[in-house]
């Protein structure tokens, strides 16, 4: 059920059994089942752009390209952010794996987390030209700026 009250939202993702809100002022609103810390919107969260929700944790792209990330994944807190991660223009979280992916402003992609079993942080050597990214349950994909699609 979306809270009472929840206005003026300019995108919206869904988790397992938790969803998100950004609202047009840049914070974001969280409900559903908090099992994980997974609706526990950092305090003072603002300036947000984007959002993405996994399994039980949640993301968000801020507006000078930090990226800020709370839940868990399987077996631990999903509290570790890539070493430098900054200059991040879009975001994507594994719905059912425990990963998560920054597109970076130069077209390079970050994988992280804690799932690696079929690859899913693997990111192809050389990509450089990407506009997009997806993350799947097991699987991620990349829209090339020539419009070509790659999947690991």
């Amino acid at each position: 059920m979306v809270p009472a009250g929840l206005t003026n939202a300019v995108a919206v993702a869904a988790g397992f059994w938790h969803s998100l809100a950004l609202r047009a002022d840049g914070t974001v609103v969280a409900w559903g089942s908090n099992n994980a810390g997974q609706t526990n919107v950092p305090p003072g969260l603002s300036n947000v752009v984007a959002i993405a929700s996994g399994a039980v944790f949640s993301l968000a792209l801020k507006a000078d390209g930090t990226v800020a990330l709370w839940g868990r994944y399987s077996s631990h807190p999903a509290t570790n952010l890539p070493p430098g991660l900054t200059n991040v223009v879009a975001i994507a979280a594994g719905p059912v794996g425990n990963h998560s992916l920054a597109l970076k402003a130069d077209g390079t992609v970050i994988a992280w987390g804690e799932d690696d079993q079929f690859g899913e942080l693997d990111v192809p050597s050389g990509r450089s030209n990407v506009v997009a990214v997806a993350a799947g349950g097991v699987h991620n994909l990349a829209l090339n700026g020539d419009a070509s699609v790659i999947a690991w």
